[in-house]
């Protein structure tokens, strides 16, 4: 079963319809399922249709990371040398 054929026998078998308060699944059979949320919904019909949810995680951008890291290496030393400044100043 090529792939064209597969998502015409899924739209087939059911029918999906968003609704007031969420989502709700009417199978070919006659049964009905509700989600509360778009993210259940996937959840279920990937489990039925036998597809594995991949939530991909976002990519962190190599430059922001070390961005991320010189501020907090600069944000260490500040504190130390705020610490050492207001040490010295006390005691003189």
């Amino acid at each position: 079963m090529d792939k064209q054929s597969t998502i015409r026998t899924i739209r087939a078998s059911y029918k999906i319809d968003q609704v007031e308060n969420g989502w709700t699944v009417a199978t070919s059979d006659g049964n009905m399922f509700v989600f509360a949320d778009s993210k259940e919904l996937a959840e279920w019909f990937c489990m039925i249709v036998g597809v594995p949810l991949d939530e991909k995680k976002p990519r962190e951008d190599p430059l922001e990371s070390e961005i991320r890291k010189l501020v907090k290496s600069y944000n260490l030393i500040a504190e130390d040398v705020d610490k050492h400044f207001v040490a010295t100043h006390i005691r003189n």
